[in-house]
């Protein structure tokens, strides 16, 4: 019997959060809000929310794969 062959270690994809990667590319986030989350980021009933709730939304785009913002940040470290 032969071991088993070593799988080369394959590093998973990381996303960039940090905030200058976030407003770098803001009219995706505008785009993904509003297809995601139905949030006109520039009515004014959304402008007088909370910023907590919009942040909230803002980085729940980073964990959902289909999300325009987390292609675009995506790091292939592979």
């Amino acid at each position: 019997m032969r071991p088993a062959p070593v799988a080369a270690e394959v590093k998973a994809p990381e996303v960039d959060g940090s905030l200058l990667a976030i407003v770098t590319h803001w009219r995706v986030v505008v785009a993904d809000l509003a297809q995601h989350f139905g949030v006109d980021l520039y009515d004014p009933a959304v402008l007088d929310r909370p910023w907590p709730g919009v942040r909230t939304m803002l980085f729940a785009l980073l964990d959902m794969p289909e999300s325009r913002l987390r292609r675009v940040l995506t790091i292939d470290k592979g």
